[in-house]
């Protein structure tokens, strides 16, 4: 039996949707089970855990994807720039197909790269009381 490329592309599809669904459910019974925790620490008179620590362990870290998407965007835009110009300064059939300046594409993602770094830097220096 053989998958088509259009049935790979749909497998791929569910089994991304059954992994989310699943991450959510997890995440849901680590909210029950801290809910019980909290409620059985009142119940006993004792003190109740804080929840500082496990809304910054869940926490989505918006610095560290800042600074992977702006490494990701430079890499991207570097590696476009340097491609598109030795395909320019190749062989003079190929150069006749690829108009000259071409390569200055690049620069679109290398500019986005940085403005998410600029971001990043200057979120860190929010955080530093």
């Amino acid at each position: 039996m053989s998958f088509s490329p259009d049935q790979g592309i749909v497998l791929i599809v569910i089994v991304f949707i059954v992994y989310l669904g699943y991450r959510e459910w997890l995440r849901h019974q680590r909210r029950q089970l801290l809910h019980a925790e909290r409620l059985a620490a009142i119940e006993k008179g004792a003190d109740v855990p804080s929840l500082e620590n496990e809304t910054r362990r869940s926490a989505w870290n918006v610095q560290r994807a800042l600074l992977l998407a702006g490494l990701i965007w430079v890499s991207l835009g570097v590696s476009v720039f340097i491609t598109l110009s030795a395909l320019i300064a190749s062989e003079p059939k190929i150069n006749h197909e690829i108009s000259q300046g071409v390569q200055w594409i690049g620069l679109a993602p290398i500019l986005i790269g940085i403005s998410h770094l600029v971001v990043y830097i200057a979120g860190k220096k929010q955080e530093k009381p």
